[in-house]
């Protein structure tokens, strides 16, 4: 769109008035607008336990087996903050809120039948409240350079006054406050050349008249701090309240996610997406934590995945995944680690894409699908039923 321009000529100083701000404005607010229903011919179905934003238009059915929900027929959901409406066309919350606050603050919360699912997107972490983390919260712990410290998000059963929620302080909490062991690629060269180094110290004092012994320098002497996991692997599962003691998951690793019924085409009634913390390892690769919910009608599906790539030397992935079904009160919680040599995974990738050889292993979705596992647990909680 060509920028308007509108010179006004009279007495006084020429003035040029540029409108493109406001042109940007509108382009922005016409793209919240939802897509015409009737202009969409088909559209693919969700699948699997993938979390993926959805579009604001109703999916039309494949021609398989696979059918929607019944409940999918009628509207059962309650959008709880006003700032963030369910959408006219599908019913789907509108999440960034189409209006703007001051303070940056987003916090959608939709209810079905007595659960609630709420989040909080706030900015990171200022400098105040770094200091108060670091000196009281966290003592012991080198932050990492961005948290996300406000932001959560919650699962509440509001009958039995049980919920789970993920949050980055309770997450950092889980990190260990002792070496990981694991040193980025160069540590070695950088040792050896520190222990070189140190032995033409020690021969050129012996050629003066010292009478020290030669010996070889380690990590203590080269001061190398590792009074925490620098990586910042955590293993939490979430932050669970309840009012009763019996609401508690029990271990039952021959459960699995009902991966038939999270492929269903079920109209997404809500979805969000956030980082919790995140630090690059000093230009070493990447460590973070983020959570993926996306809630339908009968069930929701979240996912939360610490992601850690050490480059050239290993890479590591953290999921669990929680399934709630809303009509039979039924909570299941998947945990997973996997890990696997940077190199092999590599080698791997380089086999089918030579255009850019590094670029999967920037992707953690194909990261967790070709990576070894190494631990699985499974846990279920019936609200209806806790013995």
């Amino acid at each position: 769109m060509a920028e308007k321009r509108d010179i006004r000529r009279g007495p006084g100083i020429r003035t040029v008035e540029i409108n493109a701000a406001r042109q940007v404005h509108a382009r922005t607010v016409r793209a919240r607008i939802p897509i015409d229903i009737g202009a969409i011919d088909s559209q693919e179905p969700a699948t699997s336990t993938a979390i993926s934003a959805p579009r604001f238009v109703q999916p039309a059915l494949p021609q398989s087996s696979r059918q929607p929900s019944a409940a999918h027929s009628h509207v059962r959901h309650t959008c709880n903050n006003p700032r963030n409406p369910p959408c006219a066309h599908c019913g789907t919350m509108i999440v960034p809120s189409p209006v703007a606050t001051l303070p940056l603050e987003d916090h959608p919360s939709l209810t079905i039948n007595n659960w609630t699912i709420s989040t909080k997107k706030k900015p990171i972490l200022n400098s105040q409240e770094l200091e108060d983390w670091e000196n009281n919260k966290l003592k012991g712990l080198t932050l990492p350079e961005m948290i996300f410290g406000n932001s959560f998000v919650r699962i509440q059963e509001k009958t039995r006054n049980w919920s789970i929620e993920f949050n980055a302080l309770d997450a950092l909490r889980e990190v260990k406050l002792k070496d990981s062991g694991i040193r980025v690629s160069y540590s070695k060269k950088w040792m050896d050349s520190k222990q070189q180094k140190q032995r033409q110290q020690q021969r050129l004092s012996i050629a003066l008249g010292s009478s020290q012994p030669l010996s070889d320098i380690d990590d203590s002497a080269l001061q190398i701090a590792r009074h925490y996991d620098w990586t910042y692997t955590t293993k939490y599962k979430g932050t669970e309240t309840s009012g009763s003691k019996k609401y508690k998951f029990k271990k039952d690793d021959s459960q699995t996610l009902p991966i038939d019924k999270l492929a269903r085409p079920d109209h997404i009634l809500f979805y969000d997406d956030m980082i919790l913390f995140e630090d690059e390892l000093a230009d070493n690769g990447i460590s973070i934590f983020n959570i993926k919910i996306r809630v339908m009608n009968e069930r929701l599906l979240l996912l939360s995945r610490f992601f850690l790539r050490v480059d050239d030397v290993l890479i590591r992935v953290v999921d669990t995944r929680i399934v709630v079904e809303f009509d039979e009160n039924k909570v299941i919680r998947e945990y997973k680690e996997m890990e696997g040599d940077y190199k092999t995974l590599l080698t791997k990738h380089k086999m089918s894409h030579s255009h850019d050889p590094k670029a999967a292993l920037r992707d953690s979705n194909w990261v967790a699908a070709n990576i070894p596992l190494i631990t699985r647990e499974c846990e279920i909680l019936n609200l209806n039923d806790p013995n």
